[in-house]
């Protein structure tokens, strides 16, 4: 059996000679262009829940094993790919298949993303992790040491990154469409009630027959199993996910630091004062969530560009949405608006999928700039399997991009887990306020230490 480096070498030949030759890459055989060779072999960690849309992109591809800790849960996975090896342990299957796999994607709640990227990573395979990427700032520094010392293909899951809506919104930028830009707003109608929840009592349960639920906690404290978190509900308690801002910060924060190249913040605090949803027709018709919260960090100046105060609303707060804006379908939902000094782009929804300019829209459509960032070839998934096969350089959203944007939705949650003003100091990876500094690196459970080297 050849190794992973073996394959993707042969892989990445096929490639370049199917290129020289004027050919696409999967024609280089002819007849047999999408035969086994060049096909990649992947392991998945996570077979049913999110993992399920990234089943049409690797569909072609030979699925060799996949590691579920709950039979009921990864049924989607299994079935599926049937001649696949079935694991509830990732740890086993990348040990017993890390010689022949090119590719890993994880899909597993927030806690296990972290343990089982590296765990690929390590064994020299590409990954695609869904976002976000890691659960502390720790891990996701860890995984960009990981990305520079194992030299593999990385991306994180953030589908918006591929749009070309992406693309626009930053050429616009930079074409000066709108002018300097100092001020964003990005919301979501999901919450974060992770506070709220970890003050409830939690009588244990009886997990199912089909969960192996002490390999569903992997890194995180040992608790009694509970109907209400697994296998839904997780994402709202802080062991194990990062609320609505781990959820959709990656896809709808994505917009303002990718194209206005933002990097780290220098600080982070809610403000839930900052609220204009009574400004909003239906706010009428609606009872005001319990948990709704408004987070405002400052990214410092960029050279000559200004600071940039970013305003992130969630759980039905909202900023001042223009009134042309509010019938756009589902603009309470999400959205995101990069206030210039010209105009405004606004981009309805959680990913960019339409976005536009506020004013003079019917006439401005008209002399958008050229296109000059290059297109993603797909999705993520689409993105790593080109990457892999050396049709591109790396996916959009590789680790040294992913790790940054994870970092600051982290940040966002340890101000609202702690209740005060975050001011970071990322060369340091730390905090102003050293009493924050806990926040960093998390405890984890004997047996699931990774990444302590590193």
């Amino acid at each position: 059996m050849t190794s992973n480096n073996t394959r993707r070498r042969f892989l990445k030949q096929s490639a370049a000679a199917a290129t020289f030759a004027g050919a696409q890459p999967l024609q280089l055989l002819g007849a047999d262009a999408k035969g086994a060779n060049n096909k990649l072999n992947i392991g998945l960690i996570g077979g049913g829940g999110i993992a399920r849309t990234c089943f049409h992109d690797i569909d072609e591809h030979n699925v060799v094993a996949i590691a579920d800790v709950d039979d009921v849960t990864g049924a989607d996975g299994f079935k599926r790919f049937p001649k696949a090896k079935r694991y509830k342990d990732f740890r086993k299957l990348v040990d017993v298949h890390g010689k022949e796999l090119d590719l890993v994607i994880v899909s597993t709640p927030d806690h296990t993303h972290f343990p089982a990227t590296l765990a690929a990573m390590e064994r020299g395979i590409a990954v695609h992790t869904q976002k976000p990427l890691t659960h502390d700032i720790w891990q996701a520094r860890t995984l960009q040491k990981a990305y520079h010392k194992y030299k593999v293909q990385t991306v994180m899951g953030n589908q918006g990154h591929t749009l070309e809506g992406m693309r626009y919104i930053r050429e616009w930028y930079e074409a000066g469409m709108i002018g300097e830009v100092r001020e964003v707003h990005a919301w979501t109608n999901r919450s974060t009630p992770n506070n709220s929840n970890a003050k409830l009592p939690r009588p244990g349960e009886e997990p199912p027959a089909s969960l192996d639920w002490d390999l569903w906690t992997g890194p995180a404290p040992l608790k009694g199993y509970s109907s209400k978190i697994c296998p839904k509900g997780w994402r709202w308690h802080w062991d194990y996910g990062l609320g609505g801002l781990g959820d959709i910060g990656c896809h709808t924060l994505d917009i303002p630091i990718y194209a206005l190249g933002l990097g780290y913040p220098s600080s982070v605090h809610v403000d839930n004062s900052v609220d204009f949803s009574s400004e909003f027709p239906s706010a009428k018709k609606k009872r005001k969530k319990e948990h709704g919260a408004t987070y405002v960090y400052e990214f410092p100046a960029r050279g000559k560009k200004p600071p940039v105060t970013v305003y992130w609303y969630e759980g039905g707060h909202l900023p001042q949405i223009p009134k042309s804006l509010h019938t756009l379908q589902k603009i309470e939902g999400g959205g995101c608006l990069l206030v210039g000094e010209k105009n405004t782009i606004v981009s309805p929804g959680m990913r960019p999928t339409s976005p536009r300019l506020l004013n003079n829209w019917a006439e401005l459509r008209r002399e958008i700039p050229p296109k000059t960032i290059p297109r993603a070839v797909g999705g993520p998934v689409k993105e790593i399997i080109a990457a892999i096969k050396g049709e591109i350089e790396k996916p959009g959203s590789g680790f040294d991009y992913a790790v940054p944007l994870t970092e600051t939705v982290i940040l966002g949650t340890i101000a609202m887990r702690s209740g005060k003003k975050v001011e970071y100091i990322p060369e340091s990876m730390s905090f102003k306020d050293a009493s924050l500094d806990a926040y960093i690196k998390e405890p984890v459970r004997a047996g699931w230490e990774f990444g302590e080297t590193l």
